[in-house]
């Protein structure tokens, strides 16, 4: 039965990852395939006269609700709604006749994605906290994939002809994905892993009471987290944006050149994403602000070796790839630790909407930070921007950290307290009802 349950709860996470992948891989193609279609559509049938992020401003819109949603109602068949939203709108941009259309279709897709936080809290209730960080970054591997795998694929899948054909693709990859859930995604119950719960056959069924969405938005530890989010992603929308333009205007390498020097930095994210969860659950063990430890390495660590990488004119040699390697690695440890800390210090039937704010905090951080790197390369260098902006956001990243450190063990304590008091009462529920049968 154990063998069982242990190869039910991977197959979950193998599926889960899937979904998240295949979804971001969409979403990496869809700015490209937008600009297609804008460029072979009249002025008089657009809704904007400049390409918008739809998905992701829909997304952030619908998040808060959508985490509300997937606490108060069992998870999974929301989350097969979220597939079957991100398929049907991958179908329908495909035969959108007009631009307004296909941003209709585009916006749905972003409706798709507020699924994400179901499924983070949803897999993180299959473990023990100890594993957790671990788990969390296998899902958190899916971002950082969709991009090598689209970048792999942008110079092989001729848009301009074929966009039609790939989103029609990806439409049927991702209703195959959500049938997968619908028959193979087990839903554990909320906080069956939890320390004081773990031994305990759990009677009651707990969801979202509103009352307890305050607990969101001012427990101190939650808030500094979502703020964590918001500034840690800044640095890794900065690189990604950014590297490409200052490696082809600076240093004038050609589109070959530059994935070459891309993936070795891809390769640092996909490396120190497990890594990272992996050391912050092993000291997670002997204390309880162990993740913060290994979160502290992903704000000090990259502004210096960023330093030396700038530095290089020859950006083909190898000290230019081992210090972007060294970046990107480092800059992966932090988002496993944070995600797996907002589980450490919320009630289970809370989690989705507290992902739901980090994902807008994240969001937020995608939707602004391009904006304002065009902004500051007219005033200066793009090396300078980069520099800059990405030390900036870890000087505050630092501070925030600091401040969590202080904060963090007593609000983990305050939810173990409470987890023992329900686990009391689970087992005198448990007791009554065996008296009841005898």
């Amino acid at each position: 039965m154990e063998k069982r349950t242990i190869r039910s709860r991977w197959v979950t996470v193998l599926i889960l990852s899937l979904f998240l992948l295949f979804s971001q891989v969409l979403g990496f193609f869809i700015e490209p395939i937008t600009t297609v279609v804008s460029a072979f559509t009249s002025m008089t049938d657009r809704w904007f006269d400049i390409i918008t992020p739809t998905d992701l401003i829909v997304m952030a819109l619908f998040l808060p609700a959508g985490g509300i949603l997937l606490d108060r109602n069992f998870r999974k068949p929301l989350i097969v709604l979220g597939g079957f939203l991100w398929g049907v709108s991958a179908l329908l941009m495909g035969i959108s006749p007009t631009f307004a259309t296909f941003n209709v279709s585009k916006a749905i897709y972003g409706l798709s994605r507020v699924s994400f936080c179901g499924i983070y809290a949803l897999t993180g209730d299959f473990y023990k906290p100890v594993n957790r960080g671990k788990i969390l970054s296998l899902l958190l591997l899916a971002h950082p994939f969709s991009i090598v795998i689209g970048t792999i694929f942008q110079d092989v899948i001729n848009l301009e002809l074929h966009w039609r054909e790939f989103l029609f693709l990806m439409g049927v990859i991702a209703l195959l994905i959500t049938l997968s859930v619908r028959l193979k995604v087990d839903e554990p119950k909320r906080g069956e892993k939890e320390p004081a719960l773990t031994d305990i056959p759990l009677k009651g069924t707990y969801r979202l009471d509103l009352e307890n969405i305050k607990l969101l938005l001012t427990r101190p530890s939650l808030v500094l987290i979502y703020f964590l989010i918001l500034f840690g992603t800044m640095p890794a929308v900065v690189l990604w944006k950014g590297v490409p333009v200052y490696l082809q205007d600076v240093h004038a390498l050609s589109r070959t050149e530059l994935f070459s020097l891309i993936i070795p930095g891809m390769l640092g994210i996909v490396l120190g994403g497990p890594v990272g969860g992996a050391l912050g659950d092993l000291l997670f063990r002997g204390n309880k602000t162990g993740r913060l430890v290994i979160s502290s390495l992903g704000f000090i660590v990259p502004p210096i070796s960023l330093i030396f990488a700038l530095r290089f004119t020859d950006v083909g040699g190898t000290p230019f790839l081992f210090w972007l390697l060294i970046t990107s690695f480092f800059l992966a440890l932090t988002l496993p630790n944070l995600f797996a800390s907002i589980m450490d210090v919320t009630l289970p039937e809370i989690r989705a909407s507290a992902f739901a704010i980090g994902l807008l905090a994240q969001t937020l951080s995608f939707l602004i930070t391009p904006p304002l790197l065009s902004y500051g390369q007219t005033l200066f260098s793009i090396a300078d921007m980069i520099l800059w902006m990405c030390s900036g956001s870890w000087v505050i990243c630092l501070c925030l950290l600091l401040g969590l450190f202080f904060v963090l063990h007593k609000d983990i304590e305050t939810l173990r307290r409470h987890m023992a008091y329900r686990g009391l009462v689970e087992t005198r529920l448990s007791g009554l009802e065996e008296k009841a049968q005898d």
